[in-house]
């Protein structure tokens, strides 16, 4: 889901986008954590440099948990592309 007008983050977005972004991040979250077999999902969303916004458009992460596995620090390294392809192809099937 595209918003038809961006936003800097959730603070100055239209409200109207929230509805269609929160069912779209529902379908995503379900997919992640059948495509990872994941015991949980954290959904994260940062608004402004302060609270660790680094990418200043409207985007939720969406992250799939397993029970005992610490969780890593946003934003501190790149994530290999060939591994985030292949991610992205399993929770493709999902959908």
């Amino acid at each position: 889901m595209l918003p038809k007008t961006g936003s800097r983050n959730l603070l100055d977005a239209d409200p109207k986008v929230f509805t269609p972004l929160m069912t779209t991040v529902q379908k995503i979250a379900r997919a992640s954590q059948k495509a990872f077999n994941a015991d949980g999902i954290l959904i994260l969303q940062f608004n402004e440099p302060a609270a660790g916004q680094t990418v200043f458009h409207l985007h939720l992460h969406v992250i799939p948990r397993k029970e005992g596995v610490p969780l890593k620090s946003h934003g501190r390294e790149a994530a290999d592309h060939a591994v985030l392809a292949k991610q992205a192809e399993m929770i493709r099937a999902e959908l």
